[in-house]
């Protein structure tokens, strides 16, 4: 299932690695929500065999929702414009938790490529800043075995005991994979995070598929992050009813804690260095050399973003 929407420029990359897996092509059933396309998004998707439904939200989540209604396979997997499977397996790999009954889900590894810079290899490493020091090491499967039981692993994929720990951030949207029928539960249609969280806080198992490597190419740099997040921070400021509130109102106290704490975290540059010393130390990842930049760039834009959303409102009480 993949929702787009003027993706012409990106959509040929994971249509060519769907196209070419080794995997039966009658099995796999191609699903696009177009949010109303103004380039080549739709003809590119229809000549690739693919089915295509106008998504009059626009917006990537409902029009996933939407998707669900529309598939006729045994399972489902969410997907977005810039992800691509990385080898000829991968379908192959995401489909074999399956054959367990007890499996309701399952998520690939996001990896990097050549062609990615260092604020994509942070983000695919730990998510963006403010939900890696959020979630900590519930935020990364390279950090599950320090926050999680190991229920049982096989030769293929590994089901964490994540019921009885802290809730884990796993997105639907980055080639998550589940059993069907499946709907949404009310009130999440605009959430790719809450669904799994509360398939987990009903004893489901979902499988950590590692050898299912994704490509998942985020952003080209800073500054295309900072274009993509700043208007997130100005909404979590201005709009109480997006999914990232209802997500903090229902997790443990603490953690919510560090939510207001980050934003004066993120610009110290001394607090995040001194947590990517530790953490590089720990896990010998480089991407920790990131934290520091990374962290200090989005607590930097936030407190704009901050000022921006002050200002109006003093203006518009003047």
């Amino acid at each position: 299932m993949l929702p787009v929407f003027n993706e012409a420029a990106r959509l040929p990359a994971i249509l060519d690695s769907i196209a070419a897996q080794r995997y039966p092509k009658d099995a796999v059933e191609l699903l696009v929500a177009d949010g109303g396309s103004t380039d080549q998004t739709v003809a590119i998707a229809q000549a690739f065999g693919a089915r295509v439904f106008h998504n009059p939200v626009r917006r990537a989540e409902p029009g996933a929702g939407m998707l669900l209604e529309k598939a006729t396979g045994d399972v489902a997997m969410w997907l977005a414009a810039d992800n691509a499977f990385s080898g000829k397996t991968f379908l192959e790999k995401m489909a074999t938790p399956f054959r367990d009954p007890a499996i309701v889900g399952a998520f690939p590894r996001l990896v990097s490529t050549a062609q990615d810079g260092g604020t994509t290899r942070y983000f695919n490493a730990f998510s963006d800043p403010f939900n890696h020091f959020l979630y900590g090491g519930a935020t990364s499967p390279a950090s599950y075995h320090r926050t999680y039981r190991m229920k049982r692993r096989t030769a293929d994929y590994a089901v964490y005991d994540f019921a009885a720990g802290p809730a884990p951030l796993v997105a639907l949207a980055q080639g998550f994979t589940m059993r069907l029928p499946y709907r949404k539960p009310a009130g999440t249609e605009e959430d790719d995070v809450a669904p799994v969280q509360m398939l987990l806080a009903r004893g489901a198992e979902i499988a950590y598929v590692e050898s299912a490597a994704l490509e998942h190419h985020t952003v080209r740099d800073i500054g295309d992050a900072l274009r993509k997040f700043g208007p997130r921070f100005r909404a979590r400021l201005t709009d109480s009813q997006i999914p990232v509130w209802g997500r903090l109102r229902s997790i443990a106290r603490t953690r919510r804690l560090r939510a207001y704490v980050w934003p004066f975290y993120s610009v110290s540059f001394v607090l995040p260095a001194a947590a990517a010393l530790g953490g590089f130390v720990r896990d010998r990842r480089l991407e920790w050399l990131y934290h520091p930049f990374v962290s200090a760039a989005f607590g930097l834009e936030f407190w704009r973003q901050a000022g921006i959303v002050a200002a109006r409102r003093f203006k518009r009480g003047a």
